[in-house]
């Protein structure tokens, strides 16, 4: 402004003195006639010097990184010179702009005129030519510089251009937002190799879990076997002694037969037969023995059915420990997947984590069984160390028999001292194994208070967790009501900046018509109808001064208003964020007391750790005792053979050996009472550690939910600060906006104004056309850049569009994905279906092959090939499935990365619709510029029209050419508004552009919500498949049970049948009921038929519960679906399962399409 009004005075001084010696000359017409042109000439100079100088202000209003003018628009000509009027060189003229004729003939005057009196420049405008002169030297180095400057912002723009699409940064001017950004990505890049290496290592433990299951197994089939050969060893052994016997009871005495049989069953063996020269065998002797055989082989038969339990618990505790390892890694990725999740899923994200929470609970669940299974564990070991004390107690009754036979058989004892010491080192033995049972005993009541007190901690720390978990959920709710008093303070304040910018706009309005009047006072000098306005209007500025103060007052309330509510609201946000410090640290030290019960469980477990080494070392004591046992019988043996009878001695040493076996048995008793009630206390401890446990599983992910919710939380806080810095900035830059529109518009109407008081003297105008087709020429100029901008607008546009198309043609390319995977569940459901016909027609076949015995083993394995099939069907299925999931967790990104590029895309459409504005905004200041331009010209010729009055007939020729330029003028004006109008109207469809983009967005979304809802139900289909697979193994199971039952059934009724002829010899009562006997305890066709009714009940039965769990699936899923043609897709699944005739086919696609 204050250059404007510097070039203005300048030009009037030169003016004038150029007057003066034109007056004091008194030079001819065509003299002052070219003086005149001269003066026109260097009056219109400071114009253009003041548009050189305007444009590099408005390169320094614009941003650091916006493109400025292109250099060469500043590089003049071939010669590099500027172009001036008034000075003594050659002009030189600008290719761009393209003087005319009469400009040339002017400078040929003027040049001639210098020649001929260069005295007449006078002394200031050499100063000025001389300023001139040193700017030339510098204007190279700064154009070079501008270039310089020019080329790095053009590197700059493609740069910001690719922040802009592939970061949320949009500038390089914030360092700080771009190092955050990549701290951020690195830290979920850590964040993603913790999760890898914790699920890696969980897999590495379950696989050594697995290992150790799949070897036990082995191990225990190893001993089967080796059961199985010891026994067929005792078998042949007691056939052998069996012979012996019969051979020396023949010289042995009934009595004495009778006496050795009460004592052991070898005696009793010996006593079977009297003579064999007399009989073959007495038929009423032989029973008790073959029952007694019977007896034990059903003993050995009840302990090979409970070591197949316990195969069998340890399968399935492996398949356990797999499936455990499958939901894990199902787990992890469910957790990969949520991190990858955005802000705008926070709600979804709430309801995942509920489920979590539950299937966390089924887990715990599953640890609970883990848990009771080893309790079982633990009570077959406790069963065991009472049969070791049984066989202890045993072997303590056959040395003590065997003793009563050595001294009744002993006559002298020259032996009977070593015999002695044995036993009594066997007892010594025998109480050491007390002493260290009741030691045991002592350190599980020790360990058992320890669990006690382990216990107590732990339920009173998840108590505090508990309280905690509820006091973060209050926190949350209070950020969300804290979010929507935000929300509400936003639209308040939107609501409040409509007044302030009024107000604005009423003080601008008021400060330029003071600028105006202002105005009008100075050119008052000129003529009296300026000083008339002048005068006329300060009297109305007092009344618009009160009421600008007035208003200014209002808007200074509302402000002071506004910032107290806004201080307020930032206290409650501080108090807020000192809750939430406060609560992590008081999450933190609960991170360190859980650390510390770990430790304690460790503790725990080694001390397990000691106690099984014990059990080893007791069974290795067992081994001892046994070979040491093992040994007396033979030395029993010996001595019977050289020893016949015993002493008076030997029968004293026998009672009170009696009394000190009966001592121990009393001892032994109260040990294995006090045994029994230590096993009770430890079993009750580790139910109590194994609820702990659980209850610290349940903990755990509780926990690391709320340190993620903290988390969030202050993510959340933090884009809430920028957010609402960036809505303060966009606030105060709309209210600027407003009071700039607002003044715009006061200044285009006092343009108007002036237009029409110019239009008024425009008739005593001589030169203006020169003036006016300059500014036609810039607005040309102007117009073209705003054409240049429309196209780069609709070029944008058109981007756009074509962007949504792909996007729009990607999405359809999902929904054909997810169609295929539909079908291919479809395809997996009828392979169910045909599996479970195969088990149905399997059923049947294992009910036909019960009724023939000897082929059952062929079948049998027939079965288990079969189910080795199905289990690799079923892996292969799983395998399509994970197939499945990984294909919906690819679209899951795609479908992402389709909303990220949407945003992108928003984001680019507002910027263009700001740019768009801008320049819009650029095109109306240049107008205004070239309107001011006009009335300083306008009234520079009105002051010139005092000399010019004797060029009657310049005027009048150029009358019609000033008419012709001012209806040249209004059509410009005109045009100009017209794209005014047209820009606007481009706004408003760059908007609706924008709400077309936005619905678009919307849609993906609910389709990808769908997409999502399919893959839930996937699961669900996956998690009933497998419930099928499990009861069908639980079924081949049993039958596998059963047909081994029967094996062995049958095995021992070929072993028994070849004896029953024998028997029949001797008394046919007795051959009755011998006869009577097997078939009580075998009875194979008895046994044979009825489980196959049985279990083909329960066959159908569960093919029936399995058909009813897989139509009610298919009914919901055919409600559920709201697409037509998905349903049609149902109609034939559906006619299948209830067996529909085409008709009533018809009659439900006929349905459907009528909904």
């Amino acid at each position: 402004m204050f250059q404007r009004l510097k070039n203005t005075i300048d030009s009037a001084f030169e003016q004038e003195q150029q007057r003066q010696k034109a007056a004091a000359a008194q030079q001819t017409p065509s003299r002052s006639g070219s003086g005149a042109r001269r003066s026109s000439s260097r009056a219109l100079s400071p114009s253009r010097r003041q548009g050189r100088n305007r444009q590099p202000a408005n390169d320094a209003d614009r941003a650091p990184g916006e493109k400025g003018p292109d250099p060469s628009e500043f590089v003049i000509g071939d010669d590099d010179e500027l172009s001036r009027a008034g000075t003594p060189r050659p002009p030189a003229v600008r290719e761009e702009q393209g003087s005319s004729v009469v400009n040339e003939k002017d400078g040929g005057e003027e040049d001639a005129a210098r020649d001929a009196k260069p005295s007449d420049i006078p002394t200031e405008v050499r100063a000025k030519l001389r300023r001139l002169e040193k700017i030339e030297a510098k204007y190279t180095e700064l154009l070079r510089s501008y270039r310089i400057a020019h080329t790095r912002v053009s590197a700059i723009e493609p740069f910001e251009a690719s922040l802009r699409e592939n970061t949320p940064l949009t500038s390089i001017t914030d360092p700080g937002a771009f190092v955050e950004y990549l701290n951020q990505n690195k830290l979920k890049g850590d964040m993603v190799m913790d999760e890898l290496k914790r699920v890696s290592s969980e897999r590495d433990t379950f696989k050594q879990k697995l290992e150790q299951a799949e070897m036990r197994a082995k191990e225990a089939e190893s001993r089967a076997e080796q059961l199985k050969a010891e026994k067929d060893a005792l078998s042949a052994q007691s056939k052998h002694e069996h012979v012996n016997g019969t051979s020396v009871q023949h010289q042995e005495n009934p009595e004495s037969a009778q006496a050795t049989s009460a004592a052991s069953p070898e005696p009793e063996k010996t006593a079977e037969k009297s003579d064999d020269s007399e009989e073959f065998f007495s038929y009423d002797s032989e029973l008790p023995r073959v029952k007694a055989e019977l007896q034990t082989r059903e003993e050995q038969i009840r302990k090979l059915e409970s070591k197949n339990k316990e195969l069998q618990g340890n399968i399935a505790v492996a398949q356990e420990s797999a499936e455990q390892l499958v939901r894990n890694l199902e787990i992890a990725n469910r957790d990969l997947q949520a991190l990858r999740d955005s802000k705008e899923q926070s709600e979804r994200e709430g309801k995942e984590r509920f489920e979590s929470l539950e299937s966390n609970r089924n887990e715990a669940q599953a640890a609970l069984e883990k848990a009771e299974k080893a309790l079982s564990e633990l009570s077959d070991q406790r069963d065991k160390h009472e049969s070791i004390v049984v066989n202890l107690q045993t072997t303590l009754e056959s040395t003590r028999q065997e003793l009563e036979n050595i001294r009744s058989e002993q006559s002298s004892a020259p032996e009977q001292g070593e015999e002695q010491n044995r036993l009594q080192n066997q007892v010594e033995r025998l109480e050491a194994d007390l002493a260290e049972f009741r030691s045991s005993h002592q350190k599980q009541t020790k360990r058992g208070e320890t669990l006690n007190s382990l216990v107590d901690t732990l339920r009173s720390q998840l108590k505090d967790a508990e309280s905690e978990r509820d006091v973060l959920r209050k926190v949350a709710t209070d950020f969300s009501a804290l979010q929507a008093t935000i929300a509400a303070e936003t639209v308040e304040q939107d609501q409040a900046g409509d007044p302030a910018a009024t107000a604005n706009t009423n003080e601008a309005a008021a400060s330029k018509k003071k600028n105006n009047n202002k105005k009008k006072k100075k050119g008052s000098k000129a003529t009296e109808a300026a000083t008339t306005d002048g005068t006329e209007t300060p009297v109305d500025t007092p009344a618009t001064k009160g009421a600008a103060d007035e208003e200014m007052d209002e808007e200074r309330q509302t402000r002071i208003n506004e910032s107290e509510a806004e201080i307020a609201t930032q206290i409650a946000k501080d108090r807020i964020i000192e809750r939430l410090n406060s609560k992590l640290k008081d999450q933190d030290d609960l991170k360190e007391e859980i650390e510390g019960l770990r430790d304690t469980l460790l503790n725990i477990g080694d001390e397990h750790v000691v106690d099984k080494d014990m059990i080893k070392e007791l069974r290795a004591d067992k081994v001892a005792l046994e070979e040491s046992l093992q040994k007396l019988e033979k030395d029993v043996t010996e001595l019977r053979a050289s020893q016949a009878s015993s002493s008076a001695s030997s029968e004293q040493e026998r009672q009170s050996l009696a009394a000190n076996f009966e001592e121990l048995k009393r001892k032994a008793d109260s040990l294995q009472t006090d045994l029994s009630a230590a096993e009770q206390l430890a079993a009750s401890r580790f139910k109590d550690l194994t609820d702990m446990r659980e209850i610290l599983q349940k903990a755990q992910p509780e926990l690391a939910a709320l340190r993620s919710e903290v988390a969030e939380l202050r993510s959340s806080k933090e884009e809430i600060v920028v957010k609402t810095a960036e809505v303060r900035r966009l606030e105060a830059r709309e209210k600027d906006l407003r009071s700039e529109i607002t003044m715009y518009k006061s200044q285009a109407s006092e343009k108007d104004a002036d237009i029409r008081a110019l239009n008024d003297k425009i008739n005593q105008e001589t030169k203006l056309r020169i003036g006016t087709e300059e500014t036609n020429r810039k607005a040309q100029r102007d117009l073209q850049r705003v054409e240049d901008d429309w196209k780069d607008a609709a070029e944008a546009r058109d981007r756009l569009s074509k962007e949504l198309a792909t996007a729009q043609e990607e999405l359809k390319s999902a929904r054909s994905n997810l169609r295929d995977l539909e079908q291919q569940v479809s395809k997996l459901t009828s392979d169910a279906e045909g599996l479970r016909d195969e088990m149905g027609l399997k059923t049947a076949q294992y009910n036909s092959a019960q009724s023939l015995m000897n082929s059952m083993q062929d079948q049998t394995h027939e079965i288990g090939a079969q189910m080795k099939e199905v289990r690799e069907r079923c892996e292969s299925l799983e395998e399509e499935l994970a197939d499945a999931h990984r294909l919906l967790s690819e679209r899951s990104r795609e479908g992402e990365t389709m909303r990220r590029l949407l945003a992108d895309a928003e984001s680019r459409a507002d910027s263009k619709v700001r740019e768009m504005r801008e320049r819009m905004e650029l095109a109306v200041e240049e107008r205004d510029r070239a309107e001011e331009q006009a009335s300083t010209a306008g009234r520079r010729r009105a002051r010139e029209l005092e000399d010019l009055k004797q060029k009657v007939r310049d005027v009048e020729r150029d009358l019609a050419r000033a008419t012709e330029a001012r209806e040249d003028f209004a059509s410009t004006e005109k045009e100009l508004r017209r794209q005014k109008e047209d820009f606007e109207r481009r706004a408003t469809q760059a908007s609706d552009e924008v709400k077309e983009i936005r619905q678009a967005m919307s849609q993906l979304r609910d389709a990808l919500d769908e997409g999502e809802r399919h893959s839930q139900e996937l699961e669900q289909e996956k998690t009933d498949l497998r419930r099928a697979l499990e009861e069908t193994q639980e079924r081949l199971d049993k039958v596998q049970k059963s047909s081994k039952s029967m094996a062995e059934e049958l095995r021992n009724l070929q072993a028994f049948k070849p004896r029953t002829p024998d028997f029949s010899i001797q008394s046919s009562r007795s051959s009755l009921d011998y006869s009577g006997t097997p078939s009580r305890i075998a009875s194979p066709p008895v046994k044979g038929r009825t489980p196959s009714v049985a279990t083909a009940v329960g066959s159908d039965a569960g093919s029936n519960s399995m058909d009813l769990v897989y139509l009610k699936n298919v009914l919901l899923h055919f409600l559920e679906q709201k697409d037509k043609s998905l349903q049609k897709q149902f109609v034939p699944v559906l006619g299948k399962i209830l067996h529909f005739d085409p008709k009533e086919e018809q009659k439900l696609m006929a349905a459907i399409t009528a909904k």
